[in-house]
């Protein structure tokens, strides 16, 4: 009887060892995996550097005062990766660090054929398009301390935490999005999920030329309301054309602002619109240049603000150089108030 315990208590021990390194292979197998997977996955970087000199004016029915010569920096860095996973579907992750802090740029992507299906931030930018060219800035982020009331997404939804798909075919791409926490860009995550932001919002849109050469089409929708309550929603209603015959291209885009007031306020029933004509030319192969006006009226304001840019940029190969001037007309809706402003930039990617 003893002999045969013996052999029991072996045979135990020798079943237990061969499940131990059984779960041991199985362990390394799947670390090794997940390695061979992070291994294999597709991983860029890029970063840029933006430097700017410009001076501008406090618009004024008077003489405007000089704000005086300012130099700026503007830098970030962006990382992506693409996926091939089991199923056939790609996974594609990015985020990005703007002037030292988290970017707006975050999330992942599924992609299936023309279909992505995404959870993000500043990715699906739907409502955040502009259908007139520029060299430099849009007019309203390049202004340099003028103050214009002017811009033509600024019900945008782009860069709050959503989930929505897009969608592309030959004539162009369909979109949408969904927000279920807005206000002040808080948006909703896993490390505070009971954020004091409210309210939510959803924009869908297309973008494409309908299959003809040179034309873009941009037609957008969004609502969203930040006290969390429907008696509060604006709406921004974007609609958009340009066309580029050669070396020239020109567009013009109306944005309506509905329940918003001059200063992009809820306001039951009042109504705003944002109107923009620009074109550009490519001189040669290193220089462009080109000019922008825009509009910009409310219910509540009592002169329609008007802004002219004109801009230039030239390619240093390997850097741009651009000049940007500004000059603005009843800013803020005031009438008589007016100023002008100028910028120089220098921007290197790598």
């Amino acid at each position: 009887m003893l002999k045969t315990a013996c052999l029991i208590m072996e045979s135990n021990i020798n079943l237990n060892e061969g499940k131990i390194m059984k779960k041991m292979m199985i362990s390394t197998a799947l670390a090794t995996s997940l390695i061979a997977g992070v291994a294999s996955a597709d991983t860029s970087v890029s970063a840029y550097i933006e430097t700017t000199l410009g001076a501008g004016e406090t618009p004024a029915t008077a003489t405007p005062d000089q704000q005086g010569t300012t130099i700026g920096y503007e830098h970030g860095l962006s990382f992506s990766g693409s996926k091939d996973l089991d199923n056939g579907m790609t996974l594609k992750t990015y985020f990005d660090i703007e002037d030292g802090d988290a970017g707006d740029k975050r999330g992942i992507t599924f992609v299936n054929g023309n279909t992505e299906i995404m959870v993000e931030a500043d990715v699906n930018n739907i409502d955040d398009k502009q259908a007139v060219p520029t060299i430099i800035n849009k007019i309203e982020d390049g202004n340099k301390g003028l103050g214009v009331s002017y811009n033509a997404n600024k019900l945008t939804i782009h860069n709050d935490n959503g989930i929505g798909f897009r969608h592309k075919f030959d004539q162009g791409t369909v979109s949408y999005k969904y927000v279920p926490k807005v206000a002040a860009g808080a948006g909703f995550n896993d490390s505070n999920p009971k954020s004091t932001a409210s309210g939510s919002g959803f924009a869908y849109g297309f973008n494409g030329s309908f299959g003809v050469d040179g034309l873009g089409v941009l037609l957008s929708f969004s609502e969203k309301d930040t006290s969390g309550s429907d008696a509060s929603t604006q709406e921004q209603q974007v609609v958009g054309v340009s066309y580029n015959f050669g070396n020239i291209k020109v567009g013009v885009q109306e944005t309506t602002y509905e329940n918003t007031n001059g200063s992009y306020a809820y306001s039951d029933g009042a109504e705003a619109e944002a109107l923009s004509y620009a074109a550009t030319m490519a001189v040669n192969d290193q220089l462009s240049i080109g000019i922008q006006y825009a509009e910009f009226e409310a219910s509540n304001l009592s002169a329609d603000e008007e802004v002219t840019s004109v801009s230039a940029g030239y390619n240093l190969g390997g850097a741009t150089i651009g000049l940007q001037y500004h000059e603005a007309e009843n800013v803020g809706g005031v009438s008589g108030t007016d100023g002008d402003a100028i910028e120089l930039r220098i921007k290197q990617s790598f």
